[in-house]
């Protein structure tokens, strides 16, 4: 599923509308959630990995994880893709003669420690399934 530019949104919504259309066009759909449900279960994960776990193709994961880190919602660090907050608030409201929207990225409260531990955790899991 491609997602639609800023400048094709900007045919239809102001620039700053256009932004935030572009931003819940690419996480609130279908591919982008079943990726962010992955993620945040097993992260940090390969997208050879992400793309098995979701039975999606690798190229259209790859474009959308591409698509969500360029919104500012995951990251790639060395290879392996982390969700970059524990929650996203999107909303759609009636303004005056206009639908206003937005969005928040909420901050990961996870501590290094916590991160660190997850990893050693995976890793576990990887090298011994049967634990």
């Amino acid at each position: 599923m491609q997602i639609p530019s800023q400048a094709e949104l900007e045919r239809f919504f102001d620039e700053d509308r256009a932004e935030e259309v572009q931003f819940l066009e690419t996480v609130a759909t279908w591919p982008s959630l079943r990726i962010l449900e992955y993620l945040y279960a097993n992260e940090p994960v390969t997208t050879g990995e992400l793309a098995r776990g979701v039975n999606m193709d690798m190229r259209d994961v790859k474009d959308r994880l591409e698509a969500l880190e360029k919104q500012g919602v995951v990251s790639n660090h060395s290879g392996d893709w982390n969700t970059q907050s524990d929650g996203i608030q999107m909303t759609v409201q009636r303004g005056e003669n206009h639908l206003e929207i937005s969005h928040s990225i909420g901050a990961s409260s996870e501590s290094a420690d916590e991160s660190t531990m997850k990893i050693v955790s995976r890793l576990t899991r990887l090298l011994n399934p049967f634990r």
